[in-house]
């Protein structure tokens, strides 16, 4: 049985050395996107609404049509782009425990079938996102259920929407709350980063990541010992040689 210390635990042995190469691959996770500001642009609404009440109707629907043109491409780079990258980070440090694991891993699934993973995580997302919008508590329960629809991804891209979401839901059955002890047990080490402006984020993260992978290997070893998952369907990780940097 694992607990939160001996996650953690295996998590700092697997970024022994490797640490600043995890720590570049979720930077540039990060920055792409969108990073961190510590800086923040507060206006009173009626310092908005004067200001666009002296706007000529003109100005005002070219700025709405620009507005819209830029939530739509923001869009199309969160479905196409970042969320592709969550997955290739996903893999970046599953392989990382069992052994160096080259930059590139973090963009190999932009390779075939690259719109499978777009089409699944779309469509697990836009589950979870309209429980929120509907009455929040099904969208933190869904998101939950499927918090390793990305980790199943990386590992064979070629699941179907339904049994990445179905296989995720029956590993999280009765492990959602250790998930969220786990995710509290960096409640400390947030603090901290909060009291560097935001900016021990960066620093963190890879350590995140690295124990967040060993909660999947712990549940990989579930799926496989209860027989909900396979060999086949789950084939495990790729060990990279130095001579593949």
């Amino acid at each position: 049985m694992w607990t939160c210390s001996l996650l953690k635990s295996n998590a700092r042995q697997a970024l022994s050395g490797r640490y600043w190469r995890s720590f570049w691959v979720c930077l540039v996770v990060t920055l792409l996107s969108g990073g961190y500001t510590s800086q923040k642009l507060t206006y009173s609404s009626e310092e908005v609404y004067g200001f666009l009440d002296r706007m000529p109707i003109a100005t005002l629907l070219i700025l709405l049509a620009a507005s819209l043109l830029v939530l739509a491409l923001a869009i199309l780079w969160s479905v196409f782009f970042l969320s592709p990258l969550t997955v290739g980070s996903c893999r970046y440090f599953m392989e990382s425990r069992q052994g160096d694991s080259p930059f590139r891993t973090l963009f190999g699934i932009f390779q075939r079938p690259y719109l499978n993973v777009v089409k699944v995580q779309f469509l697990t997302n836009l589950k979870i996102g309209v429980g929120f919008l509907l009455l929040v508590v099904p969208g933190v329960y869904w998101s939950y259920c499927y918090a390793l629809v990305p980790y199943l991804l990386a590992e064979n891209p070629y699941l179907t929407t339904t049994r990445a979401m179905a296989l995720s839901k029956a590993l999280m059955y009765g492990e959602k709350f250790h998930l969220f002890l786990l995710r509290l047990s960096f409640l400390g080490w947030d603090l901290l980063c909060v009291l560097t402006l935001g900016f021990g984020y960066y620093f963190l993260a890879p350590y995140k990541n690295a124990t967040y992978a060993e909660f999947y290997a712990a549940m990989r070893a579930k799926a496989l010992a209860q027989g909900l998952s396979s060999p086949q369907e789950l084939g495990g990780f790729v060990r990279h040689d130095a001579s593949d940097f």
